[in-house]
């Protein structure tokens, strides 16, 4: 058996060292009492019977009864199975993740004649293994000591600590009295002269002075900084209007034209239409009102009249696009007076500001 090493306070019973002995229930008692003989480490060995653990029969148990003579006739050649059977212990199965101080209370809740029994390990891949009592007590010992380690450095860390604390609080009692002591020696008289209390007081009017004419400047910088900015801004806002007013009345002029070319057409198809009413006057005086000319005429006229009716629609889109584009005019002015507005704002700031200095300068003067 090999002591634990390496243990800390969430260590399981999966990190201590263990033993692997497994046979069927139907294994021979002899088999099974050769392996013990050539492997004196063995704590026992666990019962498989139909891939399930049907139970663990210790070292110390199966020499118990090897050593009756009767005994020995009588499970040497048979199963080991029957002697699990005889002696009835039910084993105690945890999982490989147990803590080594919950292990060490399961094992101690057993029966006193069974306390000391092998524990069998169940791993995560199934197998099992088997640990013995005194190596899950010794690894509670091991960790139990390191805890005590851990428990006197921190005691020790902390006496030093305490000592320090108490050092400086000794040295702030001595602070403490030394201040006190200063405090009820009787004050020396220092009562200044007049003229030392004008110059101080001429020395804060001056300290007060200089720092208005800082504050003063720094707002005029700013301010002027500002509203030349925004001048600057402003100035190419209108000129970027004034463009677009530019090309908003190139448009409207084209516009115009197409309107005037538009009621020239008008003009000219009214010229056709009251011409061809003369003809069918005087086809319908001549022929009569089933001559076929008169129904070419009529073809014609209806024609015109489309004719008409089209270019009437295109001076209303016309119109339309005049609104639109008069709008866009009325947008740009709007905002060429916003940006004068904001110009004007930023120059009354400045005048304010100016104000001041010139304000301050003169109280003083």
């Amino acid at each position: 058996m090999s002591n634990p090493t390496h243990l800390a306070t969430d260590s399981t019973i999966g990190d201590l060292p263990s033993h692997r002995f497994q046979v069927s229930a139907e294994t021979l008692g002899q088999v099974v009492a050769e392996k013990f003989g050539h492997e004196p480490d063995l704590p026992g060995v666990i019962i498989i019977r139909d891939s399930q653990v049907s139970g663990m029969i210790s070292r110390i148990k199966f020499r118990e009864q090897m050593s009756l003579p009767d005994r020995v006739q009588l499970y040497w050649n048979s199963p080991i199975g029957a002697l699990l059977d005889f002696i009835r212990i039910p084993p105690l199965l945890l999982g490989e993740n147990w803590k080594i101080d919950d292990a060490v209370q399961a094992s101690l809740n057993r029966q006193k004649d069974l306390i000391y029994e092998p524990i069998v390990v169940v791993k995560q891949d199934r197998s099992l293994r088997l640990l013995e009592v005194q190596t899950l007590l010794l690894a509670q010992s091991q960790i139990l000591a390191q805890a005590n380690k851990t428990l006197e450095k921190y005691r020790a860390e902390r006496q030093k600590y305490v000592a320090r604390i108490q050092h400086e609080q000794a040295r702030v009692l001595e602070c403490t009295q030394l201040l006190e002591s200063k405090q009820r020696q009787p004050a020396k008289s220092n009562t200044p002269s007049p003229q030392e209390v004008a110059l101080a007081k001429q020395a804060q009017e001056m300290v007060q002075l200089n720092q208005r004419f800082m504050r003063t400047a720094q707002l005029i910088s700013s301010e002027s900084r500002q509203a030349f900015q925004a001048t600057f801004q402003g100035a190419n806002s209108i000129c970027n209007n004034t463009e677009k007013i530019l090309g908003v009345g190139k448009a409207i002029a084209k516009d115009l034209e197409t309107v005037n070319q538009t009621s020239r057409t008008i003009s000219e198809a009214i010229e056709q239409v009251r011409h061809l009413a003369v003809q069918v006057a005087v086809v319908t005086n001549q022929l009569g009102n089933r001559s076929s000319g008169l129904s070419q005429v009529s073809v014609e006229i209806a024609r015109l009249a489309s004719k008409t009716f089209e270019l009437g629609t295109q001076i209303e889109q016309i119109a339309s696009r005049f609104k639109l584009r008069v709008h866009e005019l009325t947008e740009a002015a709007r905002g060429g007076a916003n940006v004068a507005k904001s110009v004007t704002i930023k120059i009354e700031r400045a005048e304010m500001a100016l104000l001041e200095l010139e304000e301050l300068i003169s109280d003083k003067n």
